[in-house]
């Protein structure tokens, strides 16, 4: 018995955009689909903004000037 045929996957980046446009779309599935790759994203990176401000805050301590966060 043969697999059934898949849809290839192609990567959506997952800004605000992506996510906005979603929403803004109306469809459901849509909707859902980009919710799952954004919990997939999470599981697999963590929280990316946090890890961000992590490393501007050892960089401004290696290079000896304050730090501003964004």
């Amino acid at each position: 018995m043969a697999a059934a045929a898949k849809k290839p996957v192609t990567p959506i980046p997952l800004y605000g955009v992506t996510i906005c446009e979603a929403v803004a779309s109306g469809d459901l599935a849509r909707m859902k689909e980009v919710a799952r790759q954004a919990e997939e994203h999470i599981h697999e990176w963590g929280n990316v903004p946090a890890a961000l401000e992590a490393r501007k805050l050892e960089i401004s301590k290696q290079q000896k000037k304050p730090y501003a966060r964004s």
